[in-house]
């Protein structure tokens, strides 16, 4: 009888610890699916601001907008000054 009652608590003790194992294990699953759309989630908008960044950063998008908002010009030939450096060893 003794031993019944022993067998019988360790069978529902066995029973609640698979439960509860399959409880979390579910629950990680679920958890490890979120973050794992999350990353996706991330990853895509790293991609799309990489893209952003490099069609931001096009040397003709530069070149206009230096021209339209800071109303930059390329300089002709008489708004430019050359300035010869001594030989290498030339006595100044």
């Amino acid at each position: 009888m003794k031993l019944g009652l022993i067998l019988f608590v360790l069978l529902i003790t066995s029973a609640i610890s698979l439960v509860t194992a399959r409880h979390d294990t579910r629950k990680l699953v679920t958890e490890l699916e979120v973050e794992r759309n999350k990353e996706l989630q991330i990853r895509k908008e790293h991609a799309r601001l990489v893209t952003e960044k490099s069609t931001l950063a096009t040397p003709s998008r530069i070149e206009r907008l230096a021209i339209k908002k800071l109303g930059m010009k390329y300089p002709n030939s008489k708004d430019t000054i050359l300035l010869y450096s001594p030989p290498v060893g030339a006595k100044q």
